[in-house]
């Protein structure tokens, strides 16, 4: 069947689920975009990059110990009671908490309103632990086995169409400098939040979970399941740092290093983005039919070769950013059908949630603060890509390991 064929052919469950993944990138990442903007708000009496680091910083607080909190409870709750459950009341709170950011009361509070900000950002990691990783289980598992790569590939180009609208909103509010588009910036993602509450309300639950028989949701032993899929988890996680690491600092950090923008290259980012939309459904086509674990490899391999030299020679934003989102989407594009593989269906809400907990709550907020902290002390772009560098060489043999690993179960 072709390709056009399959999407015609899908339930609407699996376009909803798409559309919950724009809407939750749009949500997570309208803050990070408009940070630098804010900094010099949530932080008045500081310097500009001590202001601009610490903004960053509640996004790596809310990461680490919301974020978990969420993904753990959310992951029980998908495995017990539905994904459909898990989904519609992630989206509910996610868009209240982005909508909250945008009445920030910025005069009443002065000096202080960066803890608000705090209260909400935190609140939308809690949120974001069943949302988004809710939404892509939701989706793929509505889609059946059709393509597998594809329909991953798929839900991240939604998730870019949200990558897309927050960037594309947060640039606007740049240029005009006004704090009304501060505002619409977050209260547009509420909105967004709430079509896509109303609409997971009328969603049947996945065949997946629907298959499984009532006994074996019983007696969920967290302890017992982390040990029996100890490595497996591990695995998932490594690969989760690299997706998270590589796309801060390909779509956060360096634009920070190129932040005397002419107005031109203000859009740099946007065009990456979508590049980096065309690329992921490229992909996911060619993983379908060369395998997924082996097009990711690929990808890997070749940001860790290239982000050394390119950070070194290249100093054009968009140049810096076409090549690595290149190589990153390799791996991006079918990973979240490389982890709904990893897991049995009655385990696999908590078995990628989990891996998304440990994996946010180290990684997910990091990459900007560690990487600004590096530049502070080196004056070096290439000593900070250092970072993800470690990141990719580390995922590199993870892949490799968990590959021989799956070969040797299949012998014997």
């Amino acid at each position: 069947m072709s390709d056009s064929r399959i999407l015609k052919t899908l339930p609407k469950e699996v376009w909803i689920g798409w559309v919950s993944s724009l809407v939750e990138a749009y949500n997570m990442s309208i803050y990070s975009f408009i940070a630098p903007l804010l900094a010099t708000l949530l932080f008045q009496q500081t310097t500009e990059w001590s202001a601009v680091f610490f903004s960053y910083s509640l996004v790596f607080i809310g990461s680490c110990l919301l974020y978990p909190a969420g993904a753990i409870y959310y992951g029980l709750i998908g495995d017990k009671q539905g994904r459909q459950k898990t989904c519609i009341y992630s989206t509910l709170g996610l868009a209240v908490a982005t909508g909250m950011m945008g009445l920030a009361p910025f005069d009443l509070l002065a000096g202080n309103v960066w803890i608000f900000f705090l209260v909400f950002i935190c609140a939308q990691h809690f949120f974001s632990g069943g949302e988004y990783h809710g939404s892509i289980v939701f989706s793929l598992e509505h889609s059946g086995k059709k393509q597998n790569g594809l329909m991953s590939s798929l839900s991240c180009l939604f998730a870019v169409f949200g990558l897309l609208a927050a960037n594309g909103l947060a640039t606007l509010a740049f240029l005009t400098e006004d704090h009304f588009w501060i505002r619409v910036c977050f209260l547009v993602g509420a909105v967004g939040g709430l079509i896509s509450y109303l609409l997971k309300n009328h969603c049947r639950e996945t065949p997946a979970f629907s298959a499984i028989s009532q006994e074996s949701l019983k007696g969920v032993n967290w302890s017992t399941f982390i040990k029996s899929e100890l490595w497996t988890i591990g695995s998932v996680v490594v690969v989760l740092a690299f997706f998270i690491i590589s796309y801060t600092f390909i779509f956060i950090f360096l634009p920070l290093m190129h932040f005397e923008q002419t107005t031109t290259e203000n859009f740099d980012t946007f065009k990456t983005l979508i590049a980096y939309g065309l690329l992921l459904v490229i992909a996911g086509w060619i993983a379908d039919r060369v395998g997924l674990q082996r097009v990711m490899m690929v990808g890997v391999l070749l940001f860790s070769i290239t982000i050394v030299p390119l950070c070194y020679f290249c100093k054009n934003l968009l140049v810096l950013q076409m090549v690595l989102t290149a190589c990153a989407s390799l791996v991006i594009g079918p990973i979240h059908s490389w982890m709904l593989h990893q897991f049995e269906v009655q385990k696999r809400c908590r078995g990628i949630f989990i891996s998304a907990a440990i994996a946010t709550s180290v990684f997910g907020g990091s990459t900007v603060p560690i990487c600004l902290m590096i530049f502070e002390q080196s004056h070096s772009l290439v000593i900070c890509c250092l970072y993800p560098l470690t990141i990719s060489l580390g995922t590199l043999i993870c892949l490799n390991t968990y590959k021989k690993t799956e070969e040797i179960k299949a012998l014997t």
